[in-house]
């Protein structure tokens, strides 16, 4: 007769108990971790996701401010989007252009015309579009205007193409007091060619030094411009348009002061009428005195609501920049500050994705690292894992630098401090 097999020892039972428990609590560990790793990606996601929002808006409020006319439409012509200014210059109320062909408001002359360049645009084989044209105002007599057209997404199906369009009347129709038709006209170049930059360029020098040319277009008493990122006194990025900019930079550098310093800690703008007389920096005054600048004005460029850039303007005369100049400059800084916004969202979207490769580069050599464990050891993976914590913890070496160097580095070692 068969004995039946004898009951477990409660102390053996005790150990299966303790190891099933030890093995809960390393998967516990391993499944908090990537839990918090998951919630710091949201949280990265999350705030780009609200700078790209704050984008939207930024645009939003620019178009509202702008004395000249600014639509967006997809590549058949239809509006999708229009500010006040053409809204009023169409005789037409803001609610009712979504949706209407722009083509309708132009003299049937221009139309065919409107139409080629609406086509190279929205596939791309132009890169901008500069005309005249007639338009035909509801209740209005026809007017004459500039138009500026370059595109915003390119695809050869229309329905998602979209070209921007700006649309500048010769004759004043009233707009911002000061602004006049002839700098509303370079203005609106200056937006068009700023909103066309290539942000995803890895020249940022190169990008800087072409934002300052633009700028300088469109204000007119600017001689010379520059472009800083970060303090002057130590600036992450400079770009300008002259030897001229660069060498009054460079006097500020020296003097330790200057409009440049003053803009930067106080976030306002800061006009110089005769820099030479200017007795906020004396310093900087007798270092100028023999230089070509006579006067300036530096704009804060405001990025998420912080002063992160500025914009220095250049004259080679006393008493330079009036209002109707700082009225330009502010409009065309606050397009750079858009511009910088958007080169800085998309650095942060590859440092993000920078972390995303090496995070997962690192659980990879977790992984074969545990699998040469296990094979070396006779051990399973909750096991294998658990003393790579256990050493990592008494080392105080991160888990994947230990990894590391048992895939690619002093293996036996490694291995023989987990055999203890």
């Amino acid at each position: 007769m068969t004995e039946p097999p004898a009951a477990p020892r409660d102390d053996l039972r005790v150990d299966e108990l303790i190891a099933q428990l030890a093995d809960v609590e390393v998967t516990r560990e391993e499944l908090q971790v990537v839990e918090e790793t998951l919630r710091s990606q949201q949280q990265d996601a999350e705030r780009l996701l609200a700078r790209f929002e704050a984008e939207h808006r930024w645009r939003s409020r620019l178009s509202a401010l702008l004395p000249v006319g600014l639509c967006l439409t997809d590549g058949n012509g239809k509006l999708v989007d229009a500010n006040p200014a053409l809204a009023a210059t169409l005789r037409v109320g803001l609610h009712r252009l979504t949706g209407k062909p722009l083509a309708v408001y132009l003299a049937p002359a221009d139309t065919a015309d409107f139409r080629h360049q609406l086509r190279a645009l929205a596939s791309g084989e132009r890169p901008e579009h500069r005309g005249a044209v007639t338009l035909r105002p509801r209740g209005g007599a026809p007017a004459e205007a500039e138009l500026f057209g370059f595109p915003e997404t390119v695809d050869h199906d229309p329905a998602t193409a979209r070209v921007q369009w700006v649309l500048v009347p010769r004759r004043a129709t009233g707009g911002e007091p000061g602004l006049l038709p002839a700098h509303s006209e370079k203005l609106a170049e200056a937006l068009a060619q700023l909103s066309a930059l290539p942000v995803a360029t890895v020249d940022r020098h190169q990008l800087l030094g072409r934002m300052a040319t633009l700028v300088g277009g469109a204000v007119p008493a600017a001689s010379w411009v520059s472009v800083t990122v970060g303090p002057p006194g130590s600036p992450d990025g400079v770009g300008s348009d002259s030897a001229q900019a660069q060498a009054f930079d460079g006097l500020q550098l020296r003097a330790e002061e200057g409009p440049a310093f003053d803009a930067h800690d106080t976030g306002q703008v800061v006009l110089s009428p005769d820099i030479g007389a200017d007795e906020r920096w004396p310093v900087l005054a007798k270092l100028a005195d023999r230089g070509e600048v006579r006067s300036t004005l530096v704009l804060p460029a405001r990025t998420d609501g912080n002063s992160t850039a500025l914009v220095s303007l250049y004259a080679d005369r006393r008493h330079a920049f009036g209002p109707s100049d700082r009225r330009i400059a502010e409009l065309v800084v606050a397009a750079v500050a858009g511009v910088l916004q958007m080169v800085a969202e998309r650095e942060s979207l590859h440092e993000l994705t920078g972390h995303l490769h090496r995070a997962l580069d690192s659980r990879a050599v977790i992984d074969q690292a545990k699998g040469m464990v296990m094979l070396q050891l006779d051990v399973d993976a909750e096991e294998a894992f658990r003393r790579l914590v256990a050493l990592s913890s008494r080392l105080n070496v991160k888990v994947r630098d230990l990894a590391q160097l048992i895939v690619a580095g002093d293996r036996d070692s490694v291995l023989g401090a987990l055999r203890g």
